[in-house]
């Protein structure tokens, strides 16, 4: 019959503290914590060390939409410059380009702590054409074409208006507020 002193008792081998834990060095433990237990990092802002994530997504997103705008824009402008593209819906989606313009503008601005205005208003923007365009559409397009724009209009909305939302949130205007940590 085993003993409790019997060396099967105990927390398994390679189980203890972390390695460079010294007792009696650091924080006194929480009661209920073991000495080694995890410590918040300290603070720059009021809510955390760094960039919050979504303004990290934010500005990614504004990149990302920018950058797929312009392709999209260039061959759009290509359609139109060899004469296959004759419905205004095209020259109203050609508005995006000003478009991804302010969204790289902006997403380097809010990268860089600065006021996410610019993002906001170009992700914005970009919604208000797409849906312009579609207007637009509908009321000049056979229903073969109008059927393809609603495909893209529908799958080219989700980036914009996450760019807008995610820009707006009250965690991005707070970090950008607290100023350079």
């Amino acid at each position: 019959m085993s003993q409790p002193g019997d060396p099967q008792y105990g927390p398994p081998p390679g189980y203890g503290p972390p390695p460079g834990y010294a007792p009696g060095y650091g924080p006194p433990p929480q009661y209920g914590q073991p000495p080694w237990a995890w410590q918040p990092a300290p603070t720059t802002w009021p809510r955390g060390p760094g960039r919050p994530g979504v303004a990290t997504a934010a500005a990614v997103l504004g990149f990302v939409t920018a950058g797929l705008t312009i392709v999209v824009s260039l061959m759009l402008l290509a359609a139109v410059l060899s004469g296959d593209g004759d419905d205004m819906s095209m020259w109203v989606m050609l508005l995006g380009l000003p478009c991804a313009a302010g969204l790289i503008a902006g997403a380097t601005e809010l990268l860089r702590r600065r006021a996410p205005g610019m993002l906001f208003g170009s992700a914005v923007a970009a919604v208000v054409v797409l849906l312009v365009g579609f207007v637009v559409g509908v009321l000049e397009l056979q229903a073969d074409d109008l059927v393809g724009l609603a495909v893209f209009v529908v799958l080219a909305l989700p980036l914009p208006l996450l760019t807008a939302i995610f820009a707006r949130l009250r965690t991005v205007r707070d970090w950008v507020a607290a100023g350079p940590g």
